[in-house]
């Protein structure tokens, strides 16, 4: 909306018309904030902030416009199935949306597509907008989320304690996303994809909330639908309709692909699910509880600027509609394959999102990426290199079954002081209360079946499980690494990128 100089840029970011107002003038930022629009106290308290010391802002005309915006938020849900908001056609196209964006945001954008220190200024500009450090975390999000452009998205679950931030982060970086580009669902029943106007979800990017706590068959189905879009990126249904007094078979159908993340505070996740995804965690140490909080005051006492805020979120936006989906090569992919760990059966699935996180590092530099002779892109050696820096990680307890980096510090404060003695989750207790007792019993089950622990007694009724230190704790270079670089790209030629390497934080 443009009322005599002044825009209004409307970001929906939750439910219940919330989301992000920023106001400019002659393209420059000059307020921003959250809140719900249908409330007349905030667009009371928004129209004050740009309105005042401005007089050549009708206060009268952005207040329409601000009253038709939310009238038209709050018809939303009245709308007929397929023509609302949720629709397929309700989103502005994203070369639409970007040619509406001002000259000086896309020139922003094409600057970081072209830099050489890409991911190094996407983790920065995360880091403008609150998360503390969480560097290669924050990176494996947004990759995920750039990732719906391609045939075969990834999948992630971002795993860690009660109140070590993972909805935080994920919402953070799923704002850097325009709207067209994702579908926020903090909740999402058995049936809910299947019934999605036609073409909602393809090539979308779901950010989903905390994973269900119950583990069940009753959960398990509950996700399939959600397992057979992140693995095939298709949805069909045969469902039996009654129609003019009769039974008759109706077909479903629903298109990806998508890319897709959760949270949990869950150490034991699904298998099924387990293996489709990647799973990425926290930082639960002190010192990242200690740079949380420095975050924290900080925000509070030297508030980011309005237009800070606006242009973090508006370069991202056009950096994302400025990406074009196209076909990736990946010259390596063979000599990958033979270098690959294949011990477990797990390899299959994790040579998947490998290939596809390649893929993804490529599409995004795909201003700094020469071509084939049929226009595809070709993967360079920094591609795989920072491929492989995120992914040794969440890989090497998929091919090797490594324990999670917050389960190793665990049993390392657990080795100090419980090396001959029988112990339980209260004895724990009393040592450690860094975490909940929840996250305690899910790491000693993880350090159980990777053999650091043994089970001395089983739980009794309220009585817990007794445990003691394996006699052979497994070495923590057991685990099946990535190929290294060096390995997999000998002097023979292959394809590197332009600039410098790459570096995440």
């Amino acid at each position: 909306m443009d009322t005599d100089g002044l825009t209004l840029v409307w970001t929906p970011i939750g439910r219940n018309g919330c989301g992000r107002l920023i106001a400019e003038v002659g393209g420059e930022a000059v307020h921003v904030d959250e809140g719900c629009i249908g409330r007349e106290s905030f667009r009371r308290k928004f129209l004050k902030a740009v309105c005042q010391d401005r007089p050549g802002i009708p206060r009268s005309k952005a207040e329409a416009e601000l009253l038709r915006v939310a009238g038209a938020i709050a018809n939303r849900g009245k709308e007929p199935a397929g023509e609302g908001p949720a629709g397929a056609d309700s989103q502005p196209d994203a070369a639409e949306a970007l040619g509406t964006m001002p000259q000086r945001v896309r020139d922003e954008a094409q600057a970081v597509l072209e830099a050489p220190d890409l991911m190094r200024q996407i983790v920065t500009d995360i880091r403008m907008r609150g998360v503390a450090r969480e560097h290669e975390l924050t990176a494996m999000i947004y990759l995920i989320g750039t990732s719906r452009l391609l045939d075969r998205p990834l999948a992630g679950i971002v795993q860690g304690p009660t109140a070590s931030g993972k909805s935080y982060i994920v919402e953070r970086v799923g704002e850097l996303f325009p709207p067209e580009a994702v579908i926020r669902a903090t909740q999402m029943t058995p049936q809910a994809l299947y019934h999605l106007p036609p073409g909602s979800l393809v090539h979308r990017f779901i950010v989903a909330g905390e994973r269900s706590r119950i583990d069940s068959d009753e959960t398990a189905e509950a996700t399939r639908a959600l397992r057979q879009m992140i693995s095939a990126g298709r949805l069909t249904k045969l469902m039996p309709v009654k129609k003019d007094g009769e039974i008759v078979t109706l077909r479903i159908e629903q298109d990806g692909p998508i890319a897709y993340v959760e949270t949990t505070t869950l150490t034991r996740i699904f298998e099924e699910d387990l293996n489709r995804c990647i799973l990425i965690q926290t930082d639960e140490q002190p010192e990242q509880t200690r740079r949380i909080l420095k975050t924290l005051a900080a925000s509070r006492n030297i508030a980011a600027g309005a237009h800070d805020v606006a242009a973090v979120l508006q370069r991202h936006h056009a950096l994302q509609r400025m990406l074009k989906p196209c076909p990736v090569m990946i010259p390596f992919a063979s000599r990958l394959a033979d270098l690959f760990p294949t011990k477990r059966v797990e390899a299959r699935r994790a040579f998947g999102h490998l290939l596809s996180m390649v893929e993804t590092l490529t599409l995004l530099h795909q201003h700094q990426r020469t071509r084939d002779a049929d226009a595809r892109l070709l993967a360079a050696a920094d591609d795989y290199a920072l491929a492989k820096r995120l992914l040794d990680r969440p890989m090497a307890r998929l091919l090797g079954g490594r324990v999670s980096d917050a389960a190793r510090r665990f049993f390392d404060r657990l080795a100090s002081w419980a090396t001959v003695q029988t112990f339980d989750k209260h004895d724990v207790g009393k040592h450690d209360e860094s975490v909940e007792d929840r996250t305690i019993n899910g790491w000693l089950h993880e350090l159980y079946h990777a053999g650091y622990l043994e089970l001395s007694e089983p739980s009794r009724g309220q009585q817990p499980a007794k445990w003691r230190i394996a006699p052979d704790v497994p070495a923590s270079g057991d685990a099946a690494d990535l190929p290294a670089v060096e390995d997999v790209f000998p002097q023979d030629g292959l394809p590197q990128s332009r600039g410098a390497q790459v570096v995440v934080g």
